[in-house]
Parts: structure tokens; sequence; C-alpha cells
């Protein structure tokens, strides 16, 4: 089929073909929860700890892989829950920090604390899908630690007096109140210091990778040269367990007020620095945004905020929006304009949305050398997928969301795939255009230059 498409005698120099079996593939996925612990998100944490559950039952099915079979039945339940529920697959770990890294002056003390500078917060700080009730330990950990709650939390609008607290069995209220917290975090236990004024989410979440590293990056020590980090004076307080060889890291930033991070200078949204950093460590990073109501102007040069109840500056919010689009997560927004004034965004789409990006993961293939992108052709299990139809995009041309297909990215000369994890590759109107872990994924290209390492096709 693909010597069709060949116009010279000379036909083995005009394809590559990069073959990828998923055998060796890992499951685990690193998410680190990053958040702005200042007065004006307390609603929105609230939102995030009652929605939980929706990002646990979309991921995180309890049921999953790791038991053993007994009999066929047994063998072809498995099967069936492989194909149908790819989050039964993902070995996640979660973790919160805030986003104040300038610690001095905020917090409890002058010294550096849990959730600051990177360090996780919570008890236990590092919570794996075997840990029992982790939705409530999740709450726990962002609610107790990690959230300001601000002097109006007392008022009645957030009173419940007719919540009955069963501490061995927290059922999910209606609302986060007053005695839902004491129940929870024991009375008055959720009383937090407020955190810097200065919300630096990509430092900080740098600040925690260092800090589960082993052996450190340069872009732990120094900004620039001279300028030391604030993981220099403190290298010895790590974030042990979080980082797993060869896991993707989901960094999951909920932020009002966007970044103002201290590599990159007040005004700017270059956010080259912190993709510098981040490449640093080697592995599959993704950014995840749940920010301003950043929105681009009609004329395609600017943006505008039209819901900004943290007071963002759109280069604060743009550097988010720019990294969790080449990162290759996503950007959305904590509150929407309904027309009648703004409201807080619905979580339980994010979460949602958050859960499929993670039953998604590894979806990036490489290329062996630079292609000819108009002969890329791409199989999965022999069955030939198509290209994904862009559905959104900046001003500036960069897709934010594709359709059912693939891509390719030229940053990273790999091509990607996008929609639903693929059912049956000879039903892809069932469910497409995901490879699953163990699947043959071939792809054909011609090559700008050099010669192919294996032909797609025999030479006798």
């Amino acid at each position: 089929m693909l010597l069709t498409l060949l116009l010279s005698c000379n036909q083995y120099e005009f394809f590559n073909v990069t073959g990828f079996e998923q055998a060796t593939f890992s499951n685990d996925a690193d998410i680190l929860f990053v958040l702005d612990n200042s007065a004006s998100m307390s609603q929105e944490a609230s939102a995030l700890g009652q929605n939980f559950n929706v990002f646990i039952n979309k991921l995180a099915n309890q049921n999953g892989s790791g038991a053993g079979v007994q009999g066929l039945n047994d063998a072809v339940d498995d099967f069936v829950a492989y194909v149908t529920e790819r989050g039964n697959f993902i070995d996640y770990q979660l973790a919160i920090t805030t986003t104040t890294v300038d610690y001095t002056g905020a917090g409890a003390s002058d010294a550096l604390e849990p959730g600051e500078a990177g360090l996780l917060i919570g008890s236990p700080t590092i919570l794996g899908r075997d840990n029992p009730d982790i939705e409530e330990a999740f709450q726990r950990n962002l609610l107790c630690d990690a959230t300001y709650w601000p002097a109006d939390i007392s008022a009645p609008e957030n009173q419940d007096p007719t919540y009955e607290c069963n501490p061995d069995d927290i059922a999910d209220p209606e609302f986060i109140s007053v005695q839902y917290l004491d129940c929870l975090c024991g009375t008055n236990g959720w009383q937090n210091p407020s955190g810097s004024g200065q919300e630096e989410p990509l430092e900080a979440a740098l600040m925690a990778l260092c800090r589960a590293e082993e052996n450190p990056p340069d872009a732990c020590y120094e900004i620039d040269a001279g300028t030391p980090t604030v993981f220099a004076d403190t290298d010895d307080m790590r974030n042990d367990g979080f980082l797993r060889d060869g896991s993707t890291v989901v960094i999951v930033i909920l932020g009002d007020e966007g970044d103002t991070s201290r590599r990159i200078p007040n005004g700017s949204a270059d956010i080259e620095p912190y993709i510098e950093a981040f490449d640093q460590f080697e592995r599959n990073i993704k950014v995840v945004t749940l920010g301003p109501n950043l929105v681009p102007d009609d004329d395609g040069l600017g943006y505008s905020l039209p819901c900004n109840n943290g007071g963002s500056t759109d280069w604060a919010a743009k550097r988010l929006l720019d990294i969790s689009t080449q990162s290759k997560g996503f950007y959305r927004y904590l509150e929407e304009d309904v027309g009648e004034g703004c409201e807080l965004a619905d979580f339980s789409v994010h979460l949602a949305k958050l859960g499929d990006l993670l039953n998604n993961l590894d979806t990036s293939f490489q290329l062996a050398t630079i292609p000819d992108v108009t002969t890329i052709q791409v199989y999965v299990d022999g069955e030939i997928i198509e290209t994904a139809p862009i559905l959104d995009e900046t001003p500036a041309g960069i897709p934010l969301e594709y359709g059912e297909g693939w891509s390719y990215e030229s940053a990273d000369n790999a091509v990607s795939f996008w929609g639903n994890p693929i059912l049956n590759p000879k039903k892809l109107e069932e469910g497409c255009c995901i490879p699953d872990y163990s699947s043959d994924v071939r792809i054909y290209y011609r090559p700008l230059s050099g010669k192919p390492r294996e032909l797609p096709f025999t030479v006798e």
C-alpha cells in the first residue's frame, strides 16, 4: 500500500519506519497538586475537595490490576477490565505542596515548613492507590493542612448545625462547613496561616521535584550564575519516594493569580527558563492548570480577564496557559462568566478531564529522524489511524485540544495520539485513538535526510 506513494526507482531511500511495542511501558504517574494557599482560594479548595471523588472514580478504581486469576472466566474478566477501564492500571501517587516559595514572613514562622518551597504537606505526604480511604486522606491533606481559611469561614452561611460527625465514616458533605472541617481535622485543626503573597507555582513545583530527586540537576541549585535557589540552603529536606523511575509527572496548579515565579521577569510570559529546568529531570512532565479566566481578545493580539477574583495579570496567567499547552496538559478556568456575573466553574468536569489525561498516559512516540510530515502514516495493530482534527487553538495557532487521531509535534519530533482508548482496532468507531499498552504501533514516513533503519516492505 505504501509503495503507491513512491515516485522514485530507489524506493527504499524514501521511507523510514518507527516501530513501537509498549510492553515495557511504565504506567506510574506521580501527581503533584500545587495549591495557592492565600485568602482568595478557600472556595476553590472546597470545590476541589468536594469533587475529588470524580477523579478517583475516573482514574483509581480500586478493583484494578494486581490480583491473581484463578481460571478462564477470571482471565476474561480481567481482560475486559483492562481494555475498558484503563484507569485500573495507572499506578498513581498524589502529593500536595503550595505556591509559597518565599517562606520568610509566611506560614507559622520564618523557618521552612511543610508546604513551603516545594516541601510536601500532609500526613502521609504521599498517597498511593493502595492507601485505604484515599479520597478522605487527600481531603484531609488538602483541607486541614494546605488551605488557608479566612475569617469569614465562621459566618452563618458556612455553618451546618445538622452535620453529624462520624470520624470512622466521613460522608461527602453537601458543602464544606465549619462542622465538617472540625470532624475531618479535629476541632480548629484546619486553622492554618496564610501563605506568601507572591504566588510562584512553577518554582514551587520545580523545588518539589528537586527535593524528590536523588541527584538533583543544576537547576535546583542556581537560578542563574551566582543566584542560588531556596533549595541550596535546605537540600537535606527531600520529598523521598515521590519520584519513581520512569514515571510520568503531572503537575496540577490550582490558583487564581497566575504565576510570578522568580526565574522570569515580571511582565514577561516567556516560560523558557522553566521548560529548560524541567527538561533537566529527563522525564515526561505535564502541567495542568486550573487558573484565571484568560480570554483572547477578538483581534488575537492580547487577552482579557473578565472573571478575576484573584487580581491576576494577563502575563502571569499566560505563563501557565503556555506551559500547560506546550507540555500537553491542559488549562481550565476557575471561574466563568455566565452572563449575570462570574461563578465558580464545575470542578467535577475539571477533575474528570484530569482523569482522562492520566488514563491516556505516554501517548507520544518519538521518531528516529525528522520526517516529511505530509508522508506520515500511522497504524495501530495493523489498522490505519487518521490525523486528529484541531478542535481549539490559541490566537498564535498553538492547539489546545485535538479530536480523535494523531498529530505531529515538531518540538519533540514525535507523533502523539488523541481521543479515547482503542477498544477494538478492527472497530475504531467503538473507541479511538489511544493505543493499548500492548499495542503494535507503527509509524511510516519519508525522512527529510538519511536512510531508513528498517524497511516497511520486502526488497528481493
